[in-house]
């Protein structure tokens, strides 16, 4: 057991170190959206939180191109570590950002609505749990479609289908009438996130399945 988690530890440090560049950049936008807030721009807090989750997932994308690119997964194969421990550990690392992202933003979001203007704004509560599970989804997607497909294909591959999932959405429902019928309803909420983490871990396994296969 501790030798598994030595493994998840030693795999997971290894993708900070390579994303420590990235986060001074995330770390000035997210200063300069917290100041947009501070001028009472409601869309200031949406943008951040869309861009947190947003990052939360991309950084594990950037992770599987460092890896691809430097012929990582051929190297660290020789060692002992199993190829279930290696999509393991991008899975929980997307969760840690993930959940990173998630808390960061309820913390603003209590935070801002102390300040006036923002008083009695529940929708973004209701944007944030939803922000959540697409990013959730857009998370499902990334990881098996660049295994499958590479790192070019990939970004159009998920672009689109994240265009089309939210295409249905809006003609679907709407965001107005979305918001009114999730505003009323709890149940709507909950079963948005059971399908999204239902929707994670069939990534998961799915991922799994394709790396067992891929060859370097």
């Amino acid at each position: 057991m501790n030798s598994g988690k030595t493994v998840y530890k030693g795999l997971i440090y290894k993708d900070l170190f390579l994303l420590k560049e990235a986060f001074p950049i995330a770390a000035l936008a997210v200063l300069f959206l917290l100041f947009s807030i501070t001028l009472g721009f409601t869309g200031g807090f949406l943008a951040l939180c869309i861009m947190l989750l947003v990052f939360a997932v991309k950084v594990v994308e950037s992770t599987l191109i460092y890896d691809e690119t430097d012929g990582w997964d051929s190297f660290v194969l020789t060692a002992p570590v199993s190829r279930k421990e290696i999509i393991r550990s991008k899975y929980l690392l997307q969760i840690l950002f993930l959940a990173g992202a998630f808390l960061l933003s309820a913390v603003l979001l209590l935070l801002i609505s102390l300040i006036p203007q923002f008083a009695g704004e529940e929708w973004l509560y209701i944007m944030l749990i939803v922000g959540f599970c697409y990013a959730l989804v857009y998370g499902a997607v990334v990881i098996p479609v660049y295994l499958k497909f590479g790192q070019h294909t990939s970004r159009y591959v998920a672009f689109v289908i994240l265009i089309v999932v939210a295409g249905l959405f809006g003609v679907t429902f709407g965001f107005s009438m979305f918001m009114e019928f999730a505003a009323s309803t709890i149940p709507l909420l909950i079963g948005i996130l059971a399908v999204s983490l239902a929707a994670y871990g069939a990534s998961y396994l799915v991922s799994q399945r394709i790396y067992a296969k891929r060859e370097f």
